[in-house]
């Protein structure tokens, strides 16, 4: 993807509506720099998987009989 760089005038508008304007691009630079790095994240778990041992899976029998907790 490529970056684009914008320029956006601010000066036209008044005092309240610039410190609008600044609050909300803060948010979205927070909100999407969090994102990144939670992709970048799962990126990384996807390329190294964890490793579990002494893992016992059930049989079908297993996991589809009755206990009886009396």
């Amino acid at each position: 993807m490529k970056r684009v760089s914008h320029e956006i005038d601010i000066s036209i508008l008044n005092g309240e509506a610039k410190r609008e304007l600044i609050d909300f691009y803060q948010f979205l630079i927070t909100k999407y720099k969090t994102r990144g790095g939670k992709r970048l994240k799962f990126k990384r778990l996807i390329e190294n998987p964890l490793k579990a041992t002494n893992i016992i899976i059930p049989t079908r029998e297993e996991l589809h009989e009755r206990k009886s907790f009396c």
